[in-house]
């Protein structure tokens, strides 16, 4: 009889352990279809905005660094990580650190020259849609990313444990890769300055600040956040 009550007891441990896998792994497929749909969701978004932004400009708003990092983020989001362990590992880095670094130098930008975003923007342009677009295009990818990285934080964890101990690696992660697409825009675009109408200070003062102020950034968002959750 004893051994009939252990045997039950068994059934039933081993049938409640069976019940806990099964909720762990529908919980595990709920978060990867979330996680899925929301980066589709910033793909989206984010293509579509470059279509809409480059057409209403006339092509205009393409010589901008704010297009271009826009384009280095919506590459990102249109990777299907699980399966582009790779590709995730060169654009997530400059993607991330770049969007910190873009919305500081944004920041400096606007102290430069409060009027930037009214100089730019197509004659009749809304004041709200020009605060929008703004806001959007410099704001959206910090938060974007920040969602991104709690949804997905084991599958990058995971990737960035293959190539944790290669210094070269985290350099191109923190610094390399986004500063490397702002020099060569740098090269195309030729005057910073008279891009974004800045008078506040000299030329060559506004790149100097502009890229000390992104370099810092890149540092902290990588040291801060990249580090402690996705390498240590």
């Amino acid at each position: 009889q004893n051994i009939a009550k252990d045997r039950n007891k068994i059934r039933m441990n081993s049938s409640t352990t069976d019940d806990k896998h099964a909720k762990f792994d529908a919980q595990e497929h709920e978060n990867r279809r979330i996680s899925l749909s929301t980066r589709r969701l910033f793909f989206y978004a984010f293509f579509a905005s470059l279509l809409a932004d480059a057409y209403v400009s006339k092509a205009d708003v393409l010589n901008h660094l704010t297009l271009w990092s826009f384009t280095l983020h919506t590459l990102y989001f249109e990777l299907h990580l699980p399966s582009s362990p790779v590709l995730a590992m060169v654009f997530h880095g400059p993607s991330f650190c770049g969007a910190h670094a873009l919305f500081s130098m944004y920041i400096w930008t606007l102290i430069a020259n409060p009027q930037m975003e009214f100089d730019l923007a197509p004659e009749g342009r809304a004041t709200w849609l020009i605060y929008a677009r703004g806001v959007w295009l410099h704001l959206a990818p910090v938060i974007c990313h920040w969602v991104d990285l709690s949804f997905n934080r084991p599958i990058l964890r995971n990737f960035y444990g293959k190539y944790a101990s290669s210094k070269l690696f985290q350099f191109w992660t923190c610094l390399g890769g986004y500063f490397a697409m702002g020099l060569t825009w740098e090269q195309f675009n030729g005057d910073a300055a008279g891009t974004y109408n800045v008078t506040f200070v000299s030329p060559d003062q506004f790149v100097m600040i502009s890229k000390a102020i992104g370099v810092v950034a890149c540092v902290i968002s990588f040291l801060k956040m990249i580090k402690p959750k996705l390498i240590d």
